[in-house]
């Protein structure tokens, strides 16, 4: 199958330069602002925002991430303050993470930081093609996905 992009092309838009991009462009905006966190730890944040109180195996589904790893995070969140493990109540094996109040000022502070980089990456490009753009990556996520 001939593609209209390059090799190139597609590594920088699925891998590489856009958000490697990004990345450094919040990263940069967490240090002007005297925020000191990964963007390992931001993504962990994020997904507890959406859902406060879940299992290590669901954080490593959402952030795509193996287990070992989701638990380092956590393990280095928890000693920063972030984040706390409790015991679920259906099930006493299962540890749920929670943001703890510290966690949630600093969620509370990141958060304009974020909207603000999305609308950076986003100037000049117009509903439509954001549309088209989150479409098409959700169909390549389909695609690799597939078994």
């Amino acid at each position: 199958m001939q593609s209209v992009l390059n090799y190139q092309d597609f590594y920088n838009l699925l891998i590489g330069r856009t958000p490697h991009a990004f990345n450094r462009a919040l990263g940069t905006s967490f240090k002007k602002n005297k925020i000191e966190i990964s963007k390992e730890h931001w993504s962990i944040l994020a997904i507890l925002r959406e859902k406060n109180g879940c299992s290590q195996q669901y954080l490593a589904q959402k952030s795509f991430r193996d287990r070992p790893s989701i638990s380092r995070l956590i393990d280095k969140m928890e000693k920063d303050g972030l984040v706390e493990r409790r015991n679920d109540k259906n099930d006493r094996r299962l540890k749920l993470i929670f943001l703890t109040s510290a966690g949630k000022s600093l969620e509370k502070k990141i958060i304009p930081l974020v909207h603000k980089t999305i609308k950076k990456a986003l100037t000049g490009i117009d509903n439509e093609n954001i549309m088209i753009i989150k479409e098409t990556f959700e169909k390549i996520n389909q695609n690799l996905d597939k078994k």
